[in-house]
C-alpha cells in the first residue's frame, strides 16, 4: 500500500514537473519527504520491530531448562542467565551478550541432555537494524575450584566457551520463529517464517529448507514447536500454527513432521482445530507476533501424547501420536498459552491461563488437571505457596517449564523466573525468584497433609480423619512458629466432630445447641375450679397406688363399709339381751351426728361419717390448691394424683411491636431494649489463633472495628473462643479470620444478665443461647452468612390477691437463620482447587429484631374467696345429695322391709313347704 501510494504521488510530480519547471528542485525535495513519511506511517501493522527489550514474550521463547540447569536470555540486561539444580544465590551465573546490540529470539535445550552437556542452541539478531539472524550453540561448564560445590556454574568462560554462531542470514528476521532442540541435544530445529532448518550441533552444520519441500502447497505460520521420539524409533516434530484458507482467513492446525536429521524432514499428519464460537482468525493476527494469539506444544515421550494450547479459541486440545497418525483424544476448556507436563506417567499437566486471575498474588494462573478426568487438581499460587510481591502491580505468568526435581519454573512479562519448589511429605516450600536463597520447608497447615514428595501443595484431611497432633518447630523470617507436618491423616475418634480438614479430637458432646424458647403451658380443659374439685374429689384410679391413697372418695368407701360393720354389730346388740344397753347408747351418739335427717335415724349418722370425709377434703383440698400460683414458684401437687396440678390458667397471643403500650407495659419493653448482649464465638476445628482474627461493624459503605473482650484457644488445641460484646440489638458484625486455615464448623453462643426493678415487679431474664452450625462433611464455606431474630417474649403474671400488683418478666428469644454453610456446590460445579486459593474466612452475623412479640398472660384460676365459696356450695351439695339418697332409701327401702318382718311367719312357713316337697320329688327318684 505505501509503494501504491508512492507511484501515485510521482506521476503527480511528474506532472507538475512538466508545467513549471522552476518547481523542479523544491519537488525532488518534497519527494524524498514524503518517501520517507509514507515508510514510516503506511508500514504494515506485523512489520518486525527488536526494539522493546523488555518484552520477554515477542517472536520466541527465552526460557528453557533441563534437570541440571535453566537459562533466562535478558535482552533488557544484556544477559545470559544460568541457574544450576538445585538452585539458589549460589548457582547463578551471568554471560553478557557479545555486543550490547544483540536481541536474542529464542533459545532451546533438549529435555534428556545429561549432565555434562552444558548448552543451549539461541536463535539472535541485531536491535539496531535487524538484518541478520544468527543461529549458534552457547556452552558452559561447571566451578571446579577447590572447596566450592561442583554444582555451581563457572562465573567466568573459557577460550572455547560461549556464543559460538553457525549460520548467519543476511536478512530481516522472521516475523515468526519457532526453535527447538530434539530430546538428547543433537539437532535443532527451526521452523522461520521464510524456511526451515536443521542444525547438526556437534558438526556445527545447518541444513536449510523451503516451505514448499516440507508443507507442498499449504500456507502455514508456525508459533509452537516440540521434538520427540516414537516407540518405533523415529523422530518426529509436532508443529502448531495457522493454516491460511482463505484470504485473511486461518485455522489452527496441527502437523505432525517424521524427522530425518541432518537433511530432510517429511509432513505425515495434520490436524486443523476448529471452535463453533470463532470461524476462523484474522490473518494479519496470525502471520506476526501477538500477545494473545501465541499457541504452545508440549510432547509427553513416554505416553506419546501432546498438548496443544490455543488460547485465541479458549481451548487446550490433548492429541496422541505415532510415527503416522495424530489421533485427537481430548479437548479441555482451559486457554492454555503454555503447558508442561508434570509425571511420568502421563496424567497431570500444568497449564498457564495468563489471564486468570489469583489476586492478590498474581493476574495469571497456573493450574495443575488431571488429563483423564479434567479435573483441576491445584492451582498456583495459592495461600500455602504464596508469590510475594515486587512490584506495585501483580506479575503476568507468559511461560512455563518443568526442571530439576519435577519444580515448576514460570517466566513473567517483567523477566522474573518464579520456581515452584519441590518438598517432603508433609512440607510445602513457599516460592519466590529461582535464584534467591534456598528456603527451608514449611510443615502442612493445620487440617491439611501431603503424602509424596513434589511441587504440589499439600490437601485437606478427609471427613472422620485429621492431621497430626506431633509439632515441630520451624524458621520463618526470622520467626520461630511451631508446625504440624502430617504425611498422613489420622482417623479421628468415634465421639469426636470431624469434618473436612479437622486438626484434632473435638468432643462433639461439649458443644450443644441450648435455647429458652420452651413451649409456654397451655390451659387444662377444666378451667373451673367446681369441675377440678369434683374430678380430684370423685376419682377412683387405681394405678399408681398412691392416686387411691389419696383418693377422698376411697376413704369415703372406707367410710361405708365401717358403717355397715357397726351397722351390723348394733344389729347384734338390738338381739343380745345384755347388749341392749350399749344399743341405746350407740344409737344416741348417731343420731345427733346425723346430717342427712337431722336425727331422724340414728343410721344417718353412720353415713354422715363419708359425707364428713368428702367435706373436710375438700376445705383442705381448696386451701392447698390456692396457692399453688404462679407455676414459676409453685411445687408438685402431692395431694391430687395428677402431680402438675396448678391454680394457674394460660394463654398467649402475638402482638405487632408497633402497638402502643401501657404504662404498666412499658419498663419491661424498656429493660428489654437496654439489655446487653455478650456473643461467644466458637470456630471449631481450625488451625486459626487469635493474631488471625479482627471483627468489624458494617454500617452502610462504611465499617468500623470492633474490640474482643477475650480470645483464648482451648485445650483441645483445635477451638479457637472469641468473645465479644453486642451493644445493639439491630446490627451486622463481620468477623475475618486471615491465613491457609480451615474452619470445621462455629458455635455461636448469646449471653445476657438479667436485671429487675421495682421490687422485682419488673424482670428481664437472663439469656442463654447456643447454637452450632456446621456440616458433617465439608468445611465452613469462605463466606458465612448466619442471622440471628430476636424476637421478645413478654411473661405477664396477674397476682392472685386482687391488692397486689401485676408482675412481668421478659426475655429475648433468638431464631437463626443462615445461608449454606459450605462451600459444596461451587466445589463440584468449578473445582475443589478453589479452596485452596482462599486466604480469608469471613463469618457475617447479623442481629435484627421481630415485627411483633409473644405475650403469655398467666392467672390463678380460682382466688381464696372463689374457692371458700365453691367449698360451701360443695358441702350443702354433697349433704343434699345423700340427704336425697337417704329419702329414697326411707320411702322404698324401708316400707318394703317392714312387710317382710310383719308377715315374718308366713314367709318362714313357705319356706318349710317348699323345702318338704323338693324332699318328697327326691325320694320317688
Amino acid at each position: 500500500m505505501a509503494a501504491q501510494y508512492v507511484c501515485i504521488y510521482y506521476e503527480v510530480i511528474q506532472l507538475h514537473s512538466k508545467e513549471n519547471e522552476n518547481m523542479h528542485s523544491i519537488l525532488i525535495i518534497f519527494h524524498v519527504l514524503a518517501i520517507l513519511f509514507l515508510k514510516t506511517f503506511f508500514s504494515p501493522i506485523n512489520a518486525v520491530t527488536y526494539s522493546d527489550r523488555h518484552d520477554y514474550d515477542a517472536y520466541g521463547i527465552r526460557i528453557a531448562s533441563t534437570d541440571y540447569f535453566g537459562v533466562l536470555a535478558q535482552n533488557d540486561a544484556l544477559r545470559y542467565i544460568v541457574s544450576m539444580a538445585p538452585f539458589g544465590m549460589a548457582f547463578v551465573c551471568n554471560y553478557n551478550y557479545t555486543t550490547p546490540n544483540d536481541f536474542v529470539i529464542s533459545i532451546a535445550v533438549g529435555r534428556r541432555q545429561n549432565s555434562s552437556q552444558l548448552s543451549f542452541v539461541y536463535l539472535r539478531t541485531n536491535s539496531t537494524d535487524g538484518q541478520y539472524q544468527k543461529l549458534g550453540l552457547f556452552t558452559f561448564s561447571r566451578q571446579n575450584r577447590i572447596g566450592l560445590s561442583n554444582n555451581s556454574c563457572s562465573q567466568m568462560l573459557r577460550i572455547n566457551e560461549g556464543e559460538h554462531d553457525a549460520k548467519v542470514w543476511k536478512r530481516e528476521p522472521s516475523e515468526l520463529s519457532t526453535l527447538q532442540v530434539d530430546l538428547y541435544g543433537k539437532y535443532a530445529y527451526g521452523f522461520l517464517s521464510q524456511d526451515i532448518f536443521i542444525y547438526d550441533i556437534e558438526n556445527q552444520y545447518v541444513k536449510s529448507l523451503l516451505w514448499s519441500d516440507v508443507f507442498p502447497l499449504i500456507n502455514i505460520k508456525p508459533h509452537a514447536l516440540d521434538v520427540s521420539e516414537t516407540n518405533d524409533g523415529f523422530s518426529i516434530a509436532i508443529i502448531a500454527g495457522y493454516y491460511q484458507f482463505d484470504i485473511e482467513k486461518t485455522l489452527p492446525s496441527v502437523y505432525l513432521v517424521r524427522l530425518n536429521p541432518p537433511y530432510n524432514m517429511t509432513l505425515v499428519d495434520n490436524y486443523t482445530l476448529y471452535s463453533y464460537n470463532q470461524k476462523f482468525v484474522r490473518g494479519h493476527y496470525a502471520s506476526s507476533y501477538q500477545f494473545d494469539y501465541v499457541m504452545s506444544v508440549s510432547i509427553h515421550d513416554l505416553t506419546q501424547q501432546v498438548l496443544i494450547g490455543v488460547p485465541q479459541l479458549r481451548k487446550t486440545y490433548l492429541f496422541s501420536f505415532n510415527s503416522t497418525n495424530l489421533i485427537l483424544i481430548n479437548t479441555f476448556n482451559h486457554p492454555a498459552r503454555s503447558t508442561s507436563w508434570l509425571d511420568d506417567d502421563g496424567i497431570q499437566a500444568g497449564l498457564l491461563l495468563s489471564d486468570e486471575a489469583t489476586l492478590p498474588w498474581a493476574k495469571s494462573r497456573i493450574q495443575v488437571i488431571n488429563i483423564s478426568s479434567d479435573d483441576i487438581l491445584y492451582a498456583y499460587p495459592n495461600n500455602q505457596q504464596t508469590l510475594e510481591q515486587w512490584s506495585s502491580t501483580p506479575p503476568i505468568f507468559i511461560r512455563l517449564t518443568k526442571t530439576y526435581d519435577n519444580q515448576l519454573a514460570i517466566l513473567t512479562t517483567d523477566g522474573t523466573v518464579v520456581l515452584i519448589r519441590s518438598a517432603d511429605a508433609g512440607y510445602y516450600m513457599k516460592t519466590d525468584d529461582i535464584n534467591v536463597p534456598l528456603q527451608h520447608p514449611i510443615p502442612c497447615p493445620r487440617g491439611t497433609y501431603k503424602s509424596i514428595r513434589g511441587p504440589t501443595p499439600c490437601t485437606i484431611c478427609p471427613t472422620m480423619t485429621r492431621s497430626s497432633s506431633i509439632s515441630i518447630s520451624f524458621n520463618s523470617s526470622y520467626v520461630t512458629y511451631v508446625g504440624y507436618p502430617t504425611a498422613e491423616c489420622i482417623a479421628c475418634s468415634s465421639n469426636s466432630l470431624c469434618p473436612l480438614a479437622s486438626v484434632s479430637d473435638v468432643n462433639k458432646s461439649i458443644f450443644q445447641s441450648k435455647s429458652q424458647a420452651y413451649a409456654y403451658p397451655t390451659s387444662s380443659s377444666m378451667a373451673s375450679f367446681d369441675d377440678i374439685l369434683m374430678q380430684n374429689t370423685f376419682s377412683l384410679q387405681t394405678k399408681p397406688i398412691r392416686c387411691l391413697l389419696i383418693s377422698p372418695f376411697f376413704w369415703a368407701l372406707i367410710a361405708l363399709c365401717l358403717a355397715f360393720i357397726i351397722l351390723l354389730i348394733m344389729g347384734v346388740l338390738y338381739y343380745s339381751p345384755t347388749g341392749k344397753k350399749h344399743f341405746q347408747r350407740l344409737e344416741w351418739i348417731f343420731r345427733h351426728s346425723d346430717l342427712i335427717g337431722n336425727g331422724e335415724l340414728w343410721f344417718g349418722g353412720l353415713i354422715s361419717f363419708s359425707i364428713i370425709v368428702l367435706i373436710v377434703y375438700s376445705f383442705w383440698f381448696g386451701t392447698v390448691f390456692v396457692i399453688k400460683y404462679p407455676v414459676e414458684t409453685s411445687t408438685d401437687s402431692y395431694f391430687v394424683c395428677d402431680t402438675s396440678l396448678r391454680n394457674t390458667q394460660f394463654s398467649s397471643a402475638l402482638q405487632l411491636l408497633a402497638t402502643i403500650k401501657s404504662n404498666d407495659e412499658t419498663p419491661i419493653f424498656n429493660m428489654l431494649d437496654m439489655q446487653e448482649f455478650t456473643m461467644t464465638v466458637n470456630f471449631l476445628q481450625t488451625g486459626y489463633n487469635c493474631d488471625d482474627v479482627t471483627a468489624q461493624e458494617n454500617i452502610g459503605t462504611y465499617s468500623v472495628l470492633i474490640p474482643r473482650t477475650n480470645c483464648t484457644v482451648q485445650s483441645d488445641n483445635a477451638t479457637l473462643t472469641v468473645v465479644y460484646r453486642v451493644p445493639y440489638h439491630q446490627m451486622t458484625i463481620q468477623i475475618n479470620l486471615t491465613g491457609s486455615s480451615y474452619i470445621g464448623g462455629v458455635f455461636i453462643c448469646l449471653g445476657g444478665s438479667r436485671s429487675s426493678s421495682n421490687d422485682s415487679t419488673y424482670v428481664v431474664q437472663n439469656l442463654d443461647y447456643c447454637q452450632l452450625f456446621f456440616t458433617s462433611d465439608q468445611t465452613l464455606s469462605q463466606t458465612t452468612e448466619i442471622n440471628f431474630a430476636l424476637t421478645k417474649v413478654i411473661n405477664r403474671t396477674e397476682s392472685l390477691d386482687y391488692s397486689d400488683s401485676t408482675n412481668y418478666s421478659g426475655i429475648w428469644i433468638p431464631t437463626s437463620t443462615h445461608g449454606s454453610l459450605s462451600d459444596r456446590v461451587v466445589y463440584l460445579q468449578q473445582g475443589a482447587y478453589l479452596r485452596y486459593l482462599s486466604t480469608q474466612h469471613t463469618l457475617i452475623i447479623s442481629f435484627s429484631e421481630t415485627e411483633f412479640y409473644v405475650i403469655n398472660k398467666q392467672e390463678p384460676i380460682a382466688r381464696m374467696g372463689e374457692v371458700l365459696f365453691h367449698n360451701i356450695l360443695f358441702t350443702t351439695t354433697i349433704i343434699g345429695i345423700f340427704a336425697l339418697a337417704f329419702l329414697l332409701f326411707k320411702l322404698t327401702f324401708m316400707p318394703i322391709m317392714k312387710w317382710i318382718i310383719k308377715h315374718e311367719n308366713l314367709l318362714l312357713h313357705f319356706c318349710k313347704l317348699r323345702k318338704k316337697r323338693s324332699t318328697e320329688n327326691n325320694n320317688i327318684f
